[in-house]
């Protein structure tokens, strides 16, 4: 009777679903009422199968605690490691005479204990779970010991360690899961879709604010709040096209543009599978990823491809109408013969020549931008005056200026030290901007060519025109290879787009930065800055680069 009041008593704290420290204390104290004069331990096997540890002992004196409190199985130092590892019952009967254990002895003999029971508690499959140790105040023997009431209690343990072990396998793997939903890029979420076709999240990670810049939770509270985020292309039909993969049970894939809630856009890509629950509730388990990024570089690719195929529609015509000229005229020469007068003869040569430059000129740009881009491209620098490279500069445009009645004008401070540059390079990044500069200035119209030294030492170099300015989204195609401001086969001035990203990459070579200002209808600001290193603050040295100039 009593027995059957003990199992009943640990079998309804397990039910109650009490921890396992509280199982094991209703254990041993059921154990030490069933066998008079003992005290019980209750002892819990690691994981890993290599330690055990004290679960409950309330009644043992702090000496022979102490020395179950945390057992090696490597050691054997103990009959319960033994009982563990032999996966049988180990007896001491008698501790003043069996030889085993010196230290387990000793503190049981220090307790007032004289013999010892370790009994395993062992799983369905047979391992180890665990040990049960009675300690008994006087000798005992296999024959006189009660071991029926032992096998009836010790199956309770081993459910109580079992549940302990599951719970700590689902609590472990319960925390892997959320780890790995809060750490992955992106967002992960669980989708609800009711056979009445309400939409609700049951879970969305933390990453939703970091994509959206909407808290989880508010999103749980009412999805909208997700919802909001994407555009009205989106928002449209969104809510009809997950109805109908719910019906279907396909799988979600979609790509979709939008602004967060601190108004920055952004492009996601949502992927998730459906699973229909018994009621007909559709559960979609889904990532969301930040596909801004990959968006991105496909467009650029995209606008890479427009690019290189306007390039080539330029360039075909830039070469071709040179070619023509120079084909044309030369026919023309042949057809003519002696019969041609001779300032006719110098028109044709002229308009020859001219078109062999202006070829000449195309492929030397391409070329100077493909040695640029390959990291090819040196420099052979000395010092220089700059007023005279820039005058040297302003005479080649002068005559295109004059005849379109264009002003140039210059603000060259007379002490501005010599410059360490490669002069080539320089003259042409001027050339190409001053050419540019004329190109787009209207009749009437001034341009001004400045230079000053910074409050940090480093130089700037300007040209400005009251021309017909860039639009403000062109200005950063203007600085990208074959891209122009205008670019269509119908623009009206010439030119393969390669004259301020090749001046740039020049000023770039220097150590220096090109930078654009323009207003639509008031003109532009190119303007050179090399740094405060390539300027010659030595007098005598300045001196000698003038005198040389």
């Amino acid at each position: 009777m009593r027995l059957l009041e003990g199992q009943n008593r640990i079998l309804e704290t397990l039910a109650k679903g009490a921890p396992l420290d509280r199982v094991a204390q209703t254990f041993v104290l059921v154990m030490e009422d069933l066998f008079a004069e003992t005290c019980c331990a209750f002892l819990v096997l690691d994981h890993d199968a290599t330690r055990l540890h004290l679960s409950a002992a309330p009644s043992l004196a702090p000496p022979l605690r102490r020395t179950l409190e945390d057992l090696d199985l490597a050691c054997n130092g103990d009959p319960s490691i033994t009982a563990v590892l032999r996966r049988e019952p180990i007896l001491i009967e008698d501790s003043t005479v069996d030889p085993r254990w010196a230290d387990a002895r000793a503190a049981m003999r220090q307790t007032g204990f004289c013999a010892c029971l370790a009994q395993p508690i062992l799983d369905a499959g047979g391992a180890a779970v665990g040990a049960v140790t009675l300690f008994f105040r006087d000798p005992q023997t296999l024959d006189t010991m009660d071991s029926g009431t032992i096998d009836t209690l010790v199956p309770a343990a081993r459910i109580a360690i079992e549940r302990e072990r599951r719970a700590q396998d689902l609590a472990t793997a319960d925390e892997r899961l959320l780890s790995l939903a809060e750490n992955i890029p992106g967002v992960v979420y669980q989708r609800v879709v009711t056979p009445d076709g309400d939409i609700r999240y049951t879970y969305i990670s933390e990453g939703a604010y970091e994509l959206f810049g909407v808290p989880a939770e508010e999103i749980i509270a009412d999805p909208r709040a997700l919802f909001d985020c994407h555009g009205p292309e989106y928002s449209h039909d969104f809510r009809k096209r997950l109805l109908q993969a719910s019906r279907e049970m396909t799988q979600w894939d979609v790509e979709a543009s939008i602004i967060t809630r601190q108004g920055e856009q952004k492009w996601t890509h949502a992927i998730a599978r459906p699973r229909r629950k018994a009621d007909g509730t559709i559960v979609w388990n889904g990532i969301i990823l930040d596909a801004t990024r990959i968006k991105m570089a496909n467009m650029e690719l995209a606008a890479a491809s427009r690019a290189k195929s306007e390039f080539l529609a330029n360039m075909s015509h830039e070469l071709r109408t040179p070619l023509n000229a120079i084909i044309g005229f030369s026919e023309m020469m042949l057809g003519v013969g002696s019969g041609i007068d001779a300032e006719k003869y110098c028109d044709y040569l002229n308009a020859i020549h001219s078109s062999g430059k202006h070829l000449l000129e195309i492929i030397n740009d391409v070329l100077d931008l493909a040695k640029v881009e390959a990291g090819k491209m040196v420099l052979s620098e000395e010092l220089c005056d700059l007023r005279q490279v820039v005058s040297s500069c302003t005479r080649l445009v002068v005559a295109n200026a004059e005849e379109n009645r264009i002003a140039l004008e210059s603000d060259l401070p007379a002490d501005l030290p010599p410059l360490r540059a490669d002069v080539r390079k320089l003259k042409q990044i001027l050339i190409n901007l001053l050419s540019n500069a004329v190109k787009f200035t209207a009749a009437g119209g001034t341009i001004r060519i400045s230079a000053r030294v910074e409050s940090d030492g480093h130089l700037a170099l300007s040209i400005a025109d009251n021309g017909e300015g860039i639009p403000a989204e062109s200005l950063r195609d203007v600085l990208s290879p074959f891209k122009q401001a205008d670019s269509g086969l119908d623009r009206r001035f010439d030119g393969i787009g390669l004259g301020l990203p090749l001046s740039k990459a020049m000023a770039e070579l220097h150590d220096g930065t090109l930078d654009i200002e323009s207003k639509l209808g008031v003109g532009t600001t190119v303007t050179v800055h090399l740094p405060a290193e390539r300027l010659e603050t030595d007098p005598l040295l300045q001196i000698a680069t003038r005198r040389a100039s």
